[in-house]
């Protein structure tokens, strides 16, 4: 039987803010080593961990730390837990271990630094993690012994680093780590570090490409990854770290995004995003392996494997709050789920669309219920941040709380986006940006086009990258739009790469541009220059904690529209980083953002 969760309380001005603000959410599993207790992190927002029986029961919360929980992760040879969180968003994550007895230490005492848990060794004893505590700009690898404390910087990196994986014991010669070098959204490169000598080498023979979810075989002679190396999607394949030489070993025309083996390693789980969708499939390693039945249209994360080969899994959809559900006698059910919405969230569709050059654009699309009013419903356009991202078949409470309201929702999957290959994730960068603007407006063009759909009153709405959509669209195409509302979005890539967290400064550059060489285009796209042109109301909202896109970016844009005398409210938030976690915080975000479409495009 699903356990049903309670929503988190919270207030708000406007009732149907509040009704969207409240819903849970349950996700990341992960099995104790006899497979009779479920870790998992719980709650709207700021998640926390908690545990429960196997089949649900006398679930308890082990943290109650304010703050959002990321990482969830068991030793490999006991139940010690570890997770990590940050203060106020700013991505500053501190680790902490869970010992079987339910002690609980903090490993990393460093405010403002980031801690990025790598792996375990294999047998438990210490971890691997990267921090930039050395310098901001740059990301080091330290092992530390569980048992002891003592730590050991085993590599000081010039970039940003990680360690996904610990050689196994199995291995010939000295312990390996892999260090994943990321360059940027459309780049990793992976190296071994020898922990005896502390020589770092590259892996031979890779091309430029993405790298991810990189494990060890058992037998420690090859490694598994998913990477876009030699094809337009992301792969699972076979690499040989002496040779860099990959065999594929599933290669859907898709990405796929998740792999995981069973405990005997006769099982194989893989994860595809199909057009934004997941599908699961589970099966012998070396066979066949059916799609999974029976689970809602959504996002399938998180696997984890007990040791009798069921299998859980996290799994959210547009119309279903993320839950997690389990895999065992061959049929899926869902075990653990938080309360339903109220009222119940609609669906989205698949749609596509033209683009200027004839290429498709595709997005997803819903409607509010029952038949459209007189003259149609107004549409607000939701853009996705990045823009190496996409618009999943996710959960968003914002866009319902829109369509209960009365307005449609598009949310586009422009040039840039990625889960369509590697080439339309190219397609937008450095000196190609402008045609993201094109597609913009094609995608007004779209919406402004459907019967159903009063074409004057269509606003757009995006967060980070998808901000800078929302403020380049009423600079540059003020006819188009009338309203927007941006979260946290980026107003000149110039001024954004001088204020952004250091550590990410170069591997934004690479995606926009260095302003020395883009300046002409900068010119032409950044909406700050182009401020005098808006027309169209505007909601801003900004955290000051933002590490990503820093405050500075909407002080600067509301400042310039004040200075012009252009509509503009700005909402300014205390103790968040980039995004709105707590229920006060998004009571107050989405009380602003239906309070400003409704003035301004009815509904």
């Amino acid at each position: 039987m699903t356990e049903l969760i309670p929503a988190d309380p919270a207030t708000a001005d406007d009732p149907r803010a509040l009704r969207w603000v409240a819903p849970g959410a349950v996700s990341t599993p992960v099995f104790s080593t006899d497979g009779q207790t479920l870790w998992h992190l719980r709650g709207a927002g700021v998640p926390q961990v908690w545990q429960c029986a196997r089949d649900g029961s006398a679930a308890r919360a082990l943290t109650e730390h304010g703050e959002k929980t990321w990482k969830l992760a068991r030793a490999p040879t006991d139940d010690r837990l570890l997770w990590a969180h940050d203060a106020g968003g700013d991505e500053a994550h501190a680790l902490f271990l869970r010992s079987p007895d339910g002690a609980v230490c903090t490993l990393t005492a460093a405010p403002g630094t980031i801690h990025n848990f790598g792996c375990f060794s294999p047998d438990g004893a210490l971890i691997a993690y990267a921090a930039n505590d050395r310098d901001p700009r740059f990301f080091d690898i330290l092992t530390l012994d569980l048992a002891t404390g003592a730590r050991r910087r085993v590599l000081e990196g010039q970039g940003i680093l990680t360690a996904p994986a610990w050689s196994p014991a199995a291995r010939p010669g000295a312990p390996a780590l892999v260090v994943m070098e990321d360059i940027s959204s459309a780049e990793q490169r992976l190296h071994l570090l020898d922990l005896e000598d502390g020589r770092l080498r590259a892996i031979p023979g890779l091309p430029e490409a993405r790298f991810s979810a990189v494990k060890w075989e058992k037998s420690g002679t090859a490694l598994l990854v998913l990477t876009d190396a030699g094809a337009d999607f992301i792969r699972l394949v076979r690499l040989d770290p002496e040779t860099g030489a990959m065999t594929p070993l599933f290669a859907p025309e898709a990405d796929v995004e998740a792999w995981s083996l069973s405990p005997d390693g006769a099982l194989l789980a893989t994860v595809e995003n199909d057009r934004g969708s997941s599908r699961l499939r589970v099966g012998p390693a070396d066979g066949a392996r059916p799609v999974v039945a029976g689970l809602p249209e959504g996002i399938v994360a998180a696997l984890a494997w007990a040791p009798d080969g069921a299998l859980a899994f996290s799994v959210a959809g547009p119309a279903t709050p993320p839950a997690i559900w389990i895999l065992e006698g061959g049929a899926a059910r869902c075990l653990l789920a938080p309360e339903p919405p109220a009222p119940t969230p609609i669906p989205f569709a698949l749609v596509s669309w033209k683009a200027a050059d004839g290429r498709d654009l595709p997005g997803f699309y819903a409607t509010p219920r029952g038949p459209a009013p007189a003259g149609g419903w107004p549409a607000v356009v939701w853009v996705h941040g990045g823009p190496a991202a996409q618009t999943r078949a996710n959960f968003r409470p914002d866009m319902q709380m829109l369509l209960e309201a009365g307005f449609a929702v598009l949310m586009p999957n422009l040039r840039g986006s990625t889960g369509y290959g590697r080439a339309w994730m190219l397609a937008d960068e450095l000196e190609r940006r402008p045609i993201y603007l094109d597609d913009l407006a094609a995608t007004h063009a779209f919406i402004a086009a459907r019967p159903e759909i009063d074409a004057v009153r269509i606003g757009i709405m995006g967060q980070s990258y998808g901000g800078y959509a929302v403020l380049a669209a009423l600079t540059l195409q003020p006819d188009l739009w009338q309203a927007g509302v941006d979260y946290y979005g980026i107003a000149d890539f110039a001024t954004l790469l001088t204020h952004t967290s250091p550590w990410r400064a170069d591997h934004r550059a690479r995606e926009y541009g260095y302003p020395d060489a883009m300046g002409t285009v900068f010119d032409r796209i950044c909406p700050l220059r182009h401020a005098a042109a808006l027309r169209a109301p505007l909601l801003v909202l900004h955290a000051d904690r933002d590490p990503r896109v820093p405050l500075h970016e909407s002080e600067l844009m509301v400042a310039e529209l004040r200075r012009h005398g252009r509509p503009v409210r700005y909402e300014r938030l205390s103790w968040a980083g980039h995004g709105f976690n707590t229920a006060a915080h998004r009571a107050q975000v989405y009380s602003a953002v239906l309070a400003h479409f409704r003035t301004h495009l009815g509904g």
